[in-house]
């Protein structure tokens, strides 16, 4: 008989160590988890490089199937090149903000919604959810009933947090399961888990997308720093260094352990940005910074592909 990892989704085998899916021969027949999966549970910790499926491949297999999908996005990598994966999905789909609870108080979840969709447009149901403080939990639940949704799969960057997402469902609706592989690893999820919830509904955990970003995790609330810039300064986000030609106002939203100071020594500029008023510089996988004033800034140790602008959320 073959048994499947409720952790990651493959197969369990007993015959290669340090391959995927490999569990001691003794322990394999009482076991739902792979030695990998049960170290990330229970260690925090991975033996095997993890090595994501394409997107392509992951959405080509939604469409294929044409049933139902659930798209979550955290706050701090709402961008375009995510939001083109999402519209590339063409079954019936719902775009859900994850980790709402981390949001600023000066971001209300209303105008989060309405900017997205107008500014992204979105002609689909955009939700938010908060896995970890049970926000609006109940109404998605409900919404994939409404909505006819059979066989979902849970999709999103790679931890946005699908698989909490599912194993959130699985306690709050006394669901008798085992509970899905979650951690700070990357694709922690390898291939795809399907978790039947009950006689009507099934949800599918998916390997992640990946896309070229910084990659900074969060799990607790989004600091929000504000400086005064002058012409001529440097302002420090980590090892990246942004130099300011003019005067002007902005916004920082990115995740608490981002350490962010004026920068007084001279660093090697190779890139400019013009950027207009009411403009957020969004940093793919970092968060975002508001421009208040338009203003022409120089940017080092990051590779423009990784930057882009947009209408201010804050607007």
């Amino acid at each position: 008989m073959i048994k499947i990892c409720y952790g990651c989704g493959v197969k369990l085998q007993s015959e290669k160590e340090g391959k995927e899916g490999y569990i001691p021969l003794n322990k394999i027949e009482n076991s739902s988890y792979c030695k990998r999966c049960f170290q990330l549970m229970h260690y925090g910790k991975t033996t095997i490089e993890d090595v994501p499926k394409e997107n392509k491949t992951i959405i080509s297999a939604v469409n294929n199937a044409k049933e139902s999908a659930v798209f979550l996005i955290d706050f701090l990598n709402i961008n375009n090149e995510v939001i083109n994966l999402f519209k590339q999905i063409k079954c019936p789909k719902v775009l859900v903000i994850s980790k709402i609870d981390a949001l600023p108080f000066t971001i209300k979840q209303n105008n989060l919604i309405n900017f997205i969709k107008e500014y992204y447009e979105i002609k689909d149901d955009v939700k938010v959810v908060s896995s970890n403080k049970n926000i609006g939990l109940d109404s998605l639940f409900n919404y994939l009933y409404d909505k006819n949704f059979k066989t979902v799969y849970i999709l999103g960057l790679s931890n946005s947090g699908k698989s909490t997402l599912i194993n959130k469902i699985i306690k709050n609706y006394n669901i008798n399961k085992n509970t899905i592989t979650t951690s700070k690893v990357p694709n922690t999820t390898r291939e795809f888990i399907r978790v039947k919830i009950d006689d009507y509904l099934t949800l599918i955990d998916t390997p992640g997308f990946v896309i070229n970003s910084l990659n900074y995790l969060y799990e607790k609330k989004i600091n929000e720093k504000i400086f005064q810039m002058k012409k001529s300064e440097i302002l420090k986000i980590d090892n990246l260094f942004l130099k300011f030609h003019e005067d002007t106002n902005i916004n920082l939203y990115l995740p608490t352990v981002v350490n962010v100071k004026k920068h007084f020594k001279e660093e090697n500029f190779n890139e400019s940005i013009e950027i207009e008023k009411d403009t957020d510089l969004v940093i793919k996988g970092l968060g975002f910074i508001c421009f208040k004033n338009k203003s022409n800034i120089s940017i080092s140790n990051i590779s423009k592909d990784l930057i882009e602008l947009r209408k201010s959320v804050l607007k």
